[in-house]
């Protein structure tokens, strides 16, 4: 189609009249007459685009084209004789290359005058919306017939356009922020900061749906990147006794801030039912599932004053932590908001190596 494009024969001319023109409103044209006789016609709305046109690539057309070959072959088969035919270009188009109004136009000229007598113009407002406008001239008189869609058949042609780009499994991206909180022996030897135990995970998502377009089932994987800090409420520390790890109070320095961090990768897989409302937006989501990870790193920070300066103490080891961990996960939600939690079933710490403790995290997941 590219070969035979640049063979054809362009000239830059004023085309006939048309509905637009007839209104006041001139457009420059460009003529393409093709070897058997049919002429294409590339309508600009003012001489500015007519001097940028030289600089659009060929290529670059054709694949706009090909877009819309489908539907001037339809109009063409639908109205045999003689007639021309135009593709619009609006500027919103030709600039930024976002969907604009694309116009496909076919003429029916009188036999005998050669004179338009009917025009039919199919304008697309995007791939979903169209507007058929139909002229027809006889004699004196102007008919001018619009169809606008209803909105049933607007909605049956945004759901075949839905049927026909549906893919079961899309990949994503959300986040996860909240708090922690210990479970076990470890409440009754350490106390946690609310506000200063976050939680956060970085989350890549595989979400497959199953039985179909309209089912609200799914199954849900990818790979989180998770940070776990527990902050404590008292002068407290964590170090190694021997092979154990404890936590332990000092007398001596008032901390501003005392911590533990630990970073971990986890592969999830959970269940979730995906509800959609009347207007296609989400609606209720709920699910739940397991996931494994695996510790990434680990360290201790503390934060206080000494002799009128601040001090900031790091230090890096593994604490005796568990480098396995495994639990399950689950979501709750509405619409743009949803609600995690997640349960650590493995001990925070190693076999006889540390206190008994467990991990809860929960919070709100963003653009899940």
């Amino acid at each position: 189609m590219a070969i035979f494009m640049a063979t054809a024969t362009g000239v830059f001319a004023k085309g006939d009249l048309t509905v637009s023109q007839r209104l006041g409103n001139d457009q420059d044209t460009i003529i393409i007459k093709m070897a058997n006789g049919a002429k294409m016609i590339l309508q600009l709305q003012n001489i500015q685009q007519l001097k940028a046109f030289q600089n659009y690539s060929l290529d670059s057309l054709m694949r706009e084209l090909n877009n819309y070959v489908e539907r001037v072959d339809q109009m063409e088969n639908s109205n045999p004789g003689s007639k021309d035919m135009t593709v619009t270009f609006k500027a919103s188009e030709s600039e930024d290359g976002k969907g604009g109004q694309v116009t496909v136009t076919v003429q029916e000229n009188d036999p005998q005058t050669g004179e338009v007598k009917k025009e039919r113009h199919e304008i697309r407002i995007n791939k979903i919306f169209k507007i058929d406008v139909e002229v027809e001239e006889d004699g004196e008189n102007t008919k001018v017939n619009v169809d606008v869609p209803t909105k049933a058949e607007r909605d049956s042609t945004r759901q075949a356009h839905h049927e026909e780009h549906y893919k079961a499994t899309r990949f994503g991206f959300d986040v996860d922020l909240g708090l922690n909180a210990f479970t076990g022996d470890a409440n009754n030897i350490v106390d946690l900061k609310p506000g200063g135990s976050r939680y956060a995970s970085l989350n890549w998502r595989v979400k497959s749906q199953i039985g179909g377009r309209k089912s609200p089932f799914h199954l849900v994987s990818g790979l989180e990147f998770a940070f776990n800090n527990y902050m404590f409420d008292d002068n407290v520390i964590v170090e190694e006794e021997g092979n154990t790890t404890v936590f332990r109070e000092v007398e001596e320095v008032n901390f501003e801030k005392s911590k533990l961090t630990h970073s971990s990768i986890n592969l999830p897989l959970m269940a979730t039912l995906e509800f959609k409302r009347e207007n296609d937006k989400d609606g209720f989501t709920i699910g739940a599932g397991p996931f494994i990870g695996y510790r990434l790193g680990s360290h201790t920070k503390q934060k206080y004053e000494l002799d009128g300066s601040t001090e900031k103490d790091k230090t890096r080891d593994s604490f005796n932590l568990s480098d396995f961990q495994y639990g399950i996960e689950g979501v709750v939600g509405y619409g743009d908001l949803n609600l995690f939690a997640k349960y650590n079933m493995n001990d925070l710490f190693k076999e006889n190596r540390g206190i008994q403790a467990n991990v809860v995290s929960f919070g709100f997941r963003f653009f899940y």
